[in-house]
């Protein structure tokens, strides 16, 4: 058969995020039957928070993409495999054909594959005759299509995809306790591979923040972007942690400080940011605005704390080893 598609697989902008592809193929397969946020929580994907201190676009998407996709697969008990470089190195070529050969595989195993194409798509299909690949990316309803040659040939020059293998049996609840460890681990810890003269991670990202906008120098397009996505990051911690009360009653506290996290970049996606610099009324509402942000989630990081203190303190320095 030159011409394989799975019909069924949907791909839904909610979070904004690696989350949204990676919800449609698990679903698609039951390997994946609570909700979004929960994948989102269980996954640790809403709780990265890392800016580039010009707040560019890119500030969403800057992380160790291959590091973060792999243990958020591992911490709901999917399988992967994946690849990531770049598409200027002199041996992309023998990296594509392996990619090709990845993705047929993985379609042919009846399960889409996740591709970087200037933003996390699904890949769906693929045409053997024509030589090109299906794909949907959450904006177009249609599926697109993606020569073969074309696959990592990005405006940006990132490659990458992940593969889909088998689920194995995990316990909801120590996966949930997982993720809240590993929130305060993305709180507390700079992403290595993210320069600090360039980029602030976790708490430190909302001083990088308010830095930004006092001295003005911020690019106003990606700073509306990077609040955009990480207020929807913000609701997913938010919903997530009120459907943990089912699982784990005693996280109520935490809940109740990712609720008002949530409420509070909400609002901050409701300030003009295109006057710049901002007037003096904007930016001390926004400067206020980061400040009690900053608050909540650090007041749900010590609630956290406090709940997992002994498996947190048995992890010494290291709390993001699990």
């Amino acid at each position: 058969m030159s011409k394989v598609i799975l019909h069924s697989l949907q791909y839904r902008l909610e979070s904004h995020s690696f989350t949204d592809a990676l919800y449609g193929i698990l679903t698609e397969k039951g390997w994946f039957t609570l909700p979004k946020c929960m994948l989102s929580g269980m996954s640790a994907a809403c709780f990265r928070f890392s800016v580039h201190r010009q707040l560019h676009s890119d500030s969403a998407t800057a992380y160790n993409w291959m590091a973060e996709h792999l243990v958020a697969c591992d911490l709901i008990g999917v399988t992967a495999s994946q690849m990531g470089g770049f598409n200027f190195t002199p041996t992309f070529p023998l990296y594509q054909q392996q990619a090709i050969s990845d993705i047929k595989a993985c379609i042919d195993r009846g399960t889409g594959a996740v591709v970087w194409k200037d933003r996390f798509v699904i890949v769906n299909g693929y045409h053997e005759q024509e030589q090109l690949f299906y794909y949907l990316d959450g904006v177009v309803e249609s599926c697109q299509e993606l020569p073969y040659l074309e696959l990592g040939r990005n405006l940006s020059p990132y490659v990458y995809y992940q593969v889909y293998e088998k689920q194995i049996e995990i316990d909801v609840l120590q996966a949930i306790k997982e993720s809240f460890i590993q929130a305060v681990f993305k709180a507390e810890t700079h992403d290595i591979m993210l320069p600090e003269s360039g980029y602030a991670c976790g708490l430190a990202a909302y001083d990088a923040i308010v830095e930004a906008l006092r001295s003005g120098g911020y690019d106003a397009e990606g700073a509306a972007e990077t609040f955009f996505v990480y207020a929807a990051a913000k609701q997913d911690a938010a919903k997530y942690a009120q459907e943990v009360l089912a699982y784990w009653p005693a996280a109520k506290e935490i809940a109740a400080h990712y609720t008002r996290l949530s409420e509070i970049f909400e609002v901050i996606t409701q300030v003009e940011l295109h006057t710049q610099p901002l007037p003096p009324s904007g930016l001390k509402e926004l400067i206020t605005l980061f400040d009690d942000a900053k608050a909540a989630e650090t007041a749900a990081i010590q609630s956290i704390r406090h709940l997992l203190r002994e498996p947190i303190a048995n992890r010494f320095h290291d709390i993001g080893l699990r």
